[in-house]
């Protein structure tokens, strides 16, 4: 998985095109002018070649002369003497062929020294060759009397045409292939950090606006780029101040119409109760009525306050180490004893030893919420189950609140609904226990603050679960 998110990023996908590119367009310069230059080389030396078979054949035909003069003033062993003294000097080894055919008495002649002096008796002409590291010539002559001879030459050493041929690469060329690379790569990934570092930026900036951070401007990050990007940038910053002002005066009209509703909903109370004094009970039912609709009034407006405040509490300082199955135990009690007097219970399945870092004010609230919606839907003669486990979400360790009750559940459609201030399920609004719809979003709204996640799934076996998931502190 961290691979493929590797090998998925830009970065890597900038950094591996130009580096190839780089690699690609340094191993074909270095190839074309490798071929170039080992094209005039070869033409050179075909040119020292010519040259080379001229100076050799001209000196043959001296030393050739001298051959035959010795040979025929004063016979084979001055010969072979004079061939000795050739060689030690020059390093040339020259044998006589009297008639083209076989070489004169007491001169071990080659196999290569043979075949060439014959090649050279029938063609009447100096000729040419190689054989292993030494290079031949044969060269015809004719004596005072017309006579043939053809006087044959070893020369050491290698000639121009076993040179390497210009397609062979040289020896160091892995070595130089290899810094090209380290020299590419390293240009290429200063290059692509270079060029998605404000894109990283910019993601950085959108996931703190996301997790509720609405201050977020780019602009100050990025300078005054006035290419693609910038202009991204003023986008962006733009629409995080539209939205943030949008989000501000939501803020401050929730806070200021509750604060407002307080005062007249108080004395709406107190006008109830002198009335009630001065009717009689023929009145009552209408009073009643009256009292518990300004009391779920009242309880409405404390569920905005209570969720208006936590939209913006994140004061890390107020944060500690919160035993959680020692909380759970506890609300789950006191659900409990709620839940009888409507002929169901709340019990607990599985409850781990954990600890999390966090409010613990606020994570009560979160899971009490959850746990009063269950024990409000499920049907009679149910139980409401509760699971508390650690699991593991990749290298990350997970509490997870498992709330499970049996009631009539939520379409599919709706499961991400629910937690948005005041929404409720269609049949559950002609419900006198339908509650005021903003207890789900205050446990999404604070379980988000401890970096968790709160999901909700119909089971399989009916009724609705809702699951928290809290990051476990690593000291935990």
């Amino acid at each position: 998985m961290f691979l493929r998110k590797i090998f998925s990023s830009l970065f890597f996908k900038i950094f591996f095109w130009f580096w190839l590119a780089i690699i690609l367009s340094g191993i074909t310069f270095y190839v074309l002018t490798t071929i170039t230059q080992s094209s005039t080389l070869s033409k050179q030396m075909n040119r020292l070649s010519v040259t080379r078979r001229q100076v050799s054949g001209q000196s043959l035909v001296y030393f050739g002369e001298a051959a035959i003069r010795t040979y025929e003033n004063h016979g084979p062993d001055a010969l072979k003497k004079f061939a000795q003294n050739l060689k030690q000097k020059t390093g040339i080894h020259t044998f006589l062929f009297p008639g083209g055919f076989d070489a004169i008495e007491g001169q071990e002649a080659t196999f290569q020294a043979r075949v060439i002096a014959d090649r050279c008796r029938r063609s009447r002409k100096p000729e040419f060759g190689a054989f292993k590291d030494t290079f031949l010539v044969a060269q015809p002559m004719v004596n005072e009397l017309g006579r043939l001879y053809i006087v044959v030459g070893e020369i050491p050493d290698a000639p121009p045409e076993s040179t390497e041929p210009f397609y062979r690469l040289p020896k160091d060329f892995g070595i130089r292939s290899l810094t090209t690379f380290i020299i590419g790569g390293i240009i290429c990934s200063w290059l692509a950090w270079h060029l998605t570092s404000p894109i990283r930026k910019l993601r950085n900036a959108t996931q703190r606006f996301a997790d509720g951070d609405l201050t977020t401007r780019v602009r100050p990050e990025l300078g005054n780029r006035r290419d693609e990007i910038g202009g991204l940038a003023r986008e962006f910053d733009q629409m995080a101040e539209h939205i943030e002002a949008l989000m501000t005066a939501q803020k401050r009209l929730i806070r200021d119409v509750s604060h407002e509703l307080r005062s007249p909903l108080a004395r709406l109370n107190v006008a109830l109760e002198l009335v009630r004094q001065k009717t009689g009970p023929e009145a009552e039912t209408s009073l009643d009525r009256i009292k518990q609709e300004a009391e779920r009034l009242n309880e409405m407006i404390g569920e905005l306050l209570s969720l208006n405040a936590l939209e913006s509490a994140d004061d890390p300082t107020k944060r500690e180490m919160v035993n959680l199955d020692l909380l759970v135990r506890e609300i789950v009690e006191n659900a409990d004893f709620e839940a009888r007097s409507r002929n169901c219970r709340v019990r607990i399945v599985t409850m781990e030893v954990i600890k999390v870092f966090g409010v613990p004010q606020m994570l009560a609230r979160a899971i009490e919420n959850v746990i009063r919606n269950a024990v409000r839907y499920t049907a009679e003669n149910t139980e409401v189950e509760i699971k508390l486990s650690c699991t593991h979400d990749g290298s990350k360790a997970m509490a997870v609140v498992s709330v499970w009750d049996h009631g009539p559940g939520v379409p599919d459609s709706e499961l991400e609904k629910i937690f948005q201030p005041f929404y409720r399920v269609a049949d559950a609004r002609d419900r006198q226990s339908g509650g005021t719809g903003i207890g789900l979003a205050i446990t999404e709204r604070a379980v988000r603050l401890h970096s968790g996640e709160v999901k909700a799934a119909n089971h399989p076996e009916g009724g609705l679960q809702v699951k928290i998931y809290l990051p476990i502190d690593p000291v935990s």
